[in-house]
């Protein structure tokens, strides 16, 4: 016997339905809407909403009876794509939960066996879990089993957010209908012929009666139930790069139209950065209009993120700056340039460092989306000796900070001018006294700076200098030339 774990089935009844509301306009939304799918050459209805049920509007009916019994309902052709965007929202909320998911065709297995510590016990996971679903307007039910099979067939017609135990489980699947066994009609006819009417029916029966009567599938199917034989299927990982996008066929005219269909974009890429356990670097806009040339906008960030509302704002904040066309029908967003999350982002620090970071990326964010990313600059440091090299402007963000350790034993430098001339200023040098703009005396130094050794070798001893006021200034000797220079001015 394999080890008993603990599944949960997911169903979403309504998925057809609610991947198409959010496109339709609220007034439209409240009417009778009815999805349909074609099943042996006849247009069926496959789920509607409770205005057309309220009518008898029904799964199964004919297209044709639907509307006899309500002329008003709006019919709506199932989309298959969008349909399997939407189940991959649901595996990747799916697997904030459970590190085993299982998404094969429209159906969603989670493993939660191991899982209670992190949730303080299965029935908060399962509470939780129908909480994130009835945020996203999701419909689902579930089932609950000790393997993905049972788990299946022992699905409700409700969310079930209480766990039960292993004898209740086992008595559910043995009084559940044989009926919901997956199986040919041949063999539900043998069921019938032989009186089995519960799945424990069968179970109960010799296996070798089994191998006689019914075909391999079924055995398998019994081998499965009975935790002797693995559930065979490919495990649901996230992608490596995310895109998602939403259609509007009416088409949004404004830019403020534009925020609620952007915020739900982000939430959902928010929603994979946690299952990904990693942060984004960059995001990237497209507006497809239905006629013209679309628009596109990137969002960098100076620091790693995965917060909706900060992105939202960034978004918005570029979002004034950019020319749209006069209609948008689709809103894509993409991002693949992600980091992984730091181990201690959750941890509290003494002196609240990582709080005055994430403060101030948040200010070059806002700054570099309102005016463009060309509009700000940072000095950083250079691996360069020569001061007028050691440092540079740079985007904020877009370069690897240089670090510096000193050796042990070395000596502290002398200290150094914040005020550096643009260019040194030249030094005379009258009867050995050195002159710019008045005499200046040598206070201390030499300190010896070289730099660009593998092209042209440039030394460098630095001088400390004062004049009769009082005032420093910091002098260079150039040892090839043996001319001095101003380099820089203490305050």
């Amino acid at each position: 016997m394999l080890k008993q774990d603990i599944w949960l089935y997911l169903h979403f009844p309504l998925l057809p339905l609610e991947t198409l509301l959010p496109q339709r306009p609220e007034e439209l939304a409240q009417k009778p809407i009815a999805i349909i799918n074609l099943q042996k050459n006849i247009q069926q209805v496959l789920c509607c909403n409770t205005q057309a049920a309220a009518w008898g509007i029904e799964p199964g009916l004919s297209i044709s009876t639907a509307l006899a019994l309500c002329p008003e309902l709006e019919v709506l052709p199932r989309q298959f794509e969008q349909e399997q965007q939407s189940l991959q929202q649901l595996a990747l909320l799916a697997y904030s939960f459970s590190p085993v998911v299982i998404l094969e065709g429209s159906e969603l297995w989670l493993e939660i066996s191991g899982c209670q510590q992190l949730f303080k016990g299965y029935d908060a996971l399962l509470k939780n879990l129908q909480n994130r679903l009835k945020y996203q307007s999701i419909s689902a039910v579930n089932g609950i089993g000790q393997n993905p099979l049972a788990a299946k067939l022992l699905c409700k017609s409700r969310f079930e957010t209480q766990l039960p135990d292993q004898t209740e489980i086992q008595r559910r699947l043995r009084n559940t209908d044989i009926n919901l066994l997956k199986t040919s009609r041949k063999q539900q006819q043998s069921f019938k012929q032989l009186g089995l009417n519960r799945v424990g029916d069968l179970l109960a029966l010799p296996r070798s009666a089994l191998s006689r009567r019914f075909d391999a599938e079924l055995l398998t199917t019994i081998a499965q139930l009975n935790n002797e034989k693995l559930f065979t299927a490919p495990r649901f990982q996230p992608a490596d790069s995310f895109r998602d996008l939403i259609q509007n066929p009416q088409g949004i005219f404004n830019k403020e139209s534009l925020l609620f269909p952007m915020k739900t974009l982000l939430q959902r890429l928010c929603q994979y950065l946690m299952a990904r356990q990693c942060h984004c670097r960059e995001i990237e806009w497209r507006f497809e209009p239905l006629i013209g040339e679309s628009q596109h906008m990137q969002i960098q960030l100076s620091g790693s993120q995965n917060n909706w509302s900060s992105l939202l704002m960034l978004s918005r904040l570029q979002l004034e700056r950019l020319e749209l066309p006069r209609s948008i029908e689709q809103i894509i967003l993409c991002a693949d340039q992600f980091i992984e999350a730091p181990m201690g982002m959750f941890n509290l620090d003494l002196f609240d460092d990582q709080k005055l970071a994430q403060q101030s990326c948040e200010l070059i964010d806002s700054l570099n989306a309102r005016l463009g990313i060309e509009a700000l600059s940072q000095p950083i440091l250079n691996q360069d000796y020569l001061p007028e090299q050691a440092s540079t402007l740079a985007i904020p963000g877009q370069h690897s900070s240089a670090a510096y350790s000193e050796r042990p034993g070395e000596k502290l430098k002398a200290p150094q001018p914040l005020w550096l001339l643009t260019d040194p200023a030249p030094v005379h040098l009258r009867n050995r006294q050195l002159y710019w703009r008045q005499p200046l005396s040598i206070i201390s130094g030499p300190e010896r700076l070289c730099g660009n050794w593998w092209q042209a070798e440039q030394q460098r001893d630095y001088y400390l200098a004062c004049d009769s006021n009082g005032a420093r200034y910091w002098l260079f000797r150039d040892t090839s030339s043996q001319r001095w220079f101003v380099h820089g001015l203490f305050s």
